[in-house]
């Protein structure tokens, strides 16, 4: 009787009463993935994945949901979160290709030209503007400046030297941020920034991209129709996001700027360096004008690279050295094996990648960090394609949205064992190791593996060996665990420790100083 004169009086109220009833009916009774279990609100609205994705752990919620209800979950009235490994070479797979969602929309500078690799959905566009710079992204080319990573890495040591003998609180995880920035400064420019050398946060980088992070990754999440205004909310509304803004147009300046400076080097005189910018402006010099590669394009492939290069090598450096310290046994025995393998020869300082990946124990530790903290800790959703597809056992229509978070497939029990939660490297060396490396997201999968891969696996594999043999690491506080705040980027704040040369790194100084 109340909805009939609520019809009856013509007002908007009982319009959208109806609207909202029909809807909730639709989407519980109807819907295509009416079957698809998850929280109540996630089924009929938005609202509870903006909500989750805002509070900053999402990857707990999700683990949560699917420990619960199963490999899959329905986190919004079209969406599904899948953890099930069979279905990675199925979603990131190259054979049928499920394009990416709007979300990607939200992290795509506002131009109408070339946006770069991460936010381009189109597969078509994004294959042709990858192929032009594959080489320069490859692990042989990235290495030919591995002198350039190891200057980095010996003021990164010598900074740690420093506060070993002040005996100072370090925050690791700060530090480690800005040896990542300037190993990138080094590889794309032919210089470092100046973090380390500084001490500081070079053109509030760091500060820019914490801020950003969250708006970004909110900004995707919502609606589209919302997305644009909630930015220019954020915008108006927040001095910190208004300043994140300027220093991230002062990095786009920096990288046109360093464009043309090393353009206009080169052409004076060849100083030898193999830098990924020199690499670039020899294809624009080649076949630029063929290709369609411009300076504009290069100027994307460098700052869009370092905005996203520097924070996630940082994570996976900083979650494999975090684990360690946790876990004494695993710290203990990869020390010894680095111990071992420099008394026998087989590996030098500065360390060379093509050494470290020999240690079996070492490269153990390394996945088994990644693994347990990836860098990116939400869904990567992606569009079911046309004819639709079936995704562990449940038919997805086309135009539905399905992705995997390898914040949570990782941990799953069937391929990583029990244990999965617990930081164990010595199941890379008994188990199906080539099954759990199919299971790892941390670089992507498919013809969406992350780009910049052989540069953060490079300086991954010769900072970790060379810090814990010159160096001992202690948490100050082991009772107390690191904090995190995952918007897109899963970043670790806390990680504060005290550092100790160890004795054979005190007397080779000693001795090369005589």
């Amino acid at each position: 009787m109340l909805f009939a004169n609520l019809i009856s009086s013509g007002t908007a109220v009982a319009a959208a009463i109806i609207y909202l009833l029909g809807w909730i009916i639709y989407c519980r009774l109807f819907h295509p993935l009416r079957a698809i279990p998850g929280p109540f609100l996630a089924s009929i609205s938005r609202t509870w994945v903006v909500f989750k994705t805002w509070r900053g752990d999402m990857e707990h919620t999700q683990r949560a949901l699917h420990a619960k209800h199963g490999y899959l979950v329905r986190i919004a009235p079209n969406e599904v979160a899948c953890s099930d490994p069979e279905a990675i070479k199925i979603i990131y797979g190259s054979k049928v290709v499920f394009n990416k969602t709007d979300y990607y929309d939200a992290w795509a500078p506002p131009n109408n030209g070339y946006v770069g690799h991460f936010p381009t959905r189109d597969e078509k566009k994004h294959a042709e503007r990858r192929r032009i710079v594959n080489n320069v992204y490859s692990m042989s080319s990235v290495l030919e400046s591995e002198k350039s990573i190891d200057c980095c890495t010996q003021l990164f040591c010598e900074t740690m030297r420093g506060f070993a003998k002040q005996k100072s609180v370090v925050d690791l995880g700060l530090w480690i941020n800005m040896y990542t920035f300037d190993v990138l400064g080094e590889l794309f420019y032919g210089s470092m920034f100046g973090f380390l050398r500084q001490h500081t946060d070079v053109g509030g980088y760091m500060k820019a991209i914490d801020s950003l992070l969250p708006a970004f990754t909110i900004g995707g999440t919502l609606p589209s129709y919302l997305t644009k205004l909630y930015f220019l909310s954020t915008v108006i509304l927040s001095p910190s996001v208004r300043g994140a803004l300027g220093a991230v147009k002062h990095i786009e300046h920096a990288s046109e700027t360093a464009v043309e400076n090393r353009k206009r080097e080169l052409e004076e005189i060849d100083d030898g360096k193999h830098d990924m910018l020199r690499k670039m402006l020899e294809i624009n010099a080649d076949r630029g004008e063929k290709i369609d590669f411009t300076h504009q394009h290069i100027c994307v492939e460098s700052h869009s690279s370092i905005f996203a290069g520097a924070d996630t090598t940082a994570i996976a450096i900083n979650s494999i050295l975090y684990h360690l310290l946790r876990n004494p046994n695993a710290y203990t025995k990869l020390s010894s094996e680095i111990d071992t393998a420099i008394a026998k020869g087989t590996l030098s300082l500065p360390i060379s990648y093509a050494q470290a990946i020999t240690l079996r124990y070492l490269k153990a530790c390394i996945n088994e960090g990644m693994r347990l903290h990836p860098s990116v800790g939400l869904t990567m959703p992606r569009v079911v394609p046309a004819g639709g597809t079936t995704i562990s056992g449940f038919y997805f229509p086309e135009g539905f949205r399905v992705g995997i978070n390898g914040a949570v497939v990782q941990y799953d029990t069937d391929v990583f064992g029990p244990d999965a939660e617990v930081f164990r490297p010595e199941r890379w060396l008994e188990g199906d190791s080539a099954r759990m490396e199919k299971t790892m997201l941390v670089f992507g999968a498919g013809g969406r593996t992350c780009i910049g891969k052989n540069i953060s696996l490079s300086e991954i594999y010769k900072v970790i060996p060379q810090l814990v043999h010159l160096f001992r690491f202690r948490l100050v506080d082991p009772s107390k665990g690191w904090k995190t705040r995952n918007y897109w980027f899963n970043k670790q704040t806390d990680i504060h420790v005290f550092v100790e040369e160890r004795e054979h790194a005190l007397d080779s100084k000693a001795g090369s100083e005589s």
